[in-house]
């Protein structure tokens, strides 16, 4: 009776377990095995866990790859403009180790024509090695024994797969996007912006104009790489347009020197690379000083992605000679510009 009953046990145990397993594997939600199937959606809500397996195993021939400024961009705009499909791959504040997993992969087992790639300024200033984030080795690497903490997760199992099924049934999800946006009910106006931004105290000390360079030039060193090595590809770069509020930020905390100092030498090393298009948004000032574009301090609404898009898509990019005098001239307008107006009565 023993024996039997432990038999029967062991049987259900394992048929359960490969019923787990096999229903996690046939959704995959973190296309680790394959894109979308059985009229599953694509559904790419957790880039740092899904990113890598969309990279490889969803058809695209164009990326557009950023943070959260980049996620409301809407990816068949791009469709519509250029050859083949692009898919978009989003982080939210990314560390560019974490940009890079995708993108390598991509490059690895895709004829990728362009990236299309939103390097906001809170990127370039980031070390990797100050990211805490512990990643799931288990969903990046080639190793097939590991992939059982991927199948018989219980969050991914239990939340993860009803979330996709529950969207494939009521057609709540917009694919036409191309992966993960945000912000459907926010509101962008002035009184949000300033409702949610936190003036710090002013500073009388000054950082020292170069110290936001070792954390650039380190995350150069490892774009320029990937830039040089696939001469084939454009890569197109653009610095997204944070809000006057931003800048007030890093003029109150001594930093505003240092961060035009580190965005000159970044568009620099950019612009000189011959199969690379640089666009610098960041000294737009009919969009920055407009807070009602924004619902914070940097991030912008859909209407101004589509409009950043339409520029990326149509417009020249910024040329090497005109790196110094845009950020000459952007850093007069900043010195001169009247911060506390923002914060007075109307």
């Amino acid at each position: 009776m023993p024996r039997r009953f432990l038999l029967t046990f062991f049987a259900v145990f394992l048929s359960l377990t490969a019923i787990f397993a096999g229903v996690t594997a046939l959704a995959d939600p973190y296309y680790h095995y394959h894109g979308p199937i059985a009229g599953l959606p694509l559904w790419l809500e957790d880039g740092r866990y899904q990113s890598v397996g969309a990279a490889e195993n969803l058809d695209y021939e164009n990326i557009l790859l950023g943070t959260s400024v980049t996620a409301n961009f809407d990816a068949s705009q791009f469709d519509d403009a250029l050859p083949g499909r692009t898919q978009k791959l989003i982080l939210l504040g990314g560390y560019f180790s974490e940009f890079f997993r995708p993108l390598d992969r991509a490059l690895e087992t895709h004829d990728v024509q362009q990236i299309f790639w939103g390097v906001d300024a809170n990127c370039w200033r980031r070390l990797d090695a100050e990211n805490t984030w512990e990643e799931p080795e288990y969903l990046f690497d080639q190793n097939p024994w590991n992939d059982v903490r991927y199948l018989l997760n219980k969050d991914t199992f239990f939340w993860y797969i009803p979330d996709i099924i529950r969207a494939a049934r009521t057609g709540d999800y917009d694919e036409s996007a191309g992966g993960f946006t945000w912000g459907g009910d926010q509101v962008w106006s002035r009184e949000t912006a300033l409702a949610v931004y936190q003036r710090p105290e002013k500073t009388e000390e000054k950082q020292p104009p170069n110290s936001l360079l070792p954390a650039a030039r380190e995350n150069l060193e490892n774009v320029l790489a990937r830039v040089e090595a696939n001469p084939q590809i454009t890569f197109t770069f653009f610095l997204a347009p944070y809000s006057i509020l931003s800048w007030d930020k890093l003029d109150r905390e001594g930093e505003l020197e240092a961060m035009l100092v580190m965005q000159e030498e970044v568009l620099t090393a950019l612009t000189a690379q011959p199969n690379a298009r640089v666009f610098y948004f960041m000294d737009d000032l009919e969009l920055i000083t407009n807070l009602d574009n924004y619902c914070d301090e940097v991030h912008y609404s859909q209407t101004v992605c589509r409009e950043l898009a339409r520029r990326l898509l149509e417009e020249e990019p910024l040329r090497p000679e005109e790196v110094g005098p845009r950020l000459e001239a952007f850093g007069a307008f900043l010195a001169g510009y009247d911060f506390d107006s923002l914060f007075r009565q109307s």
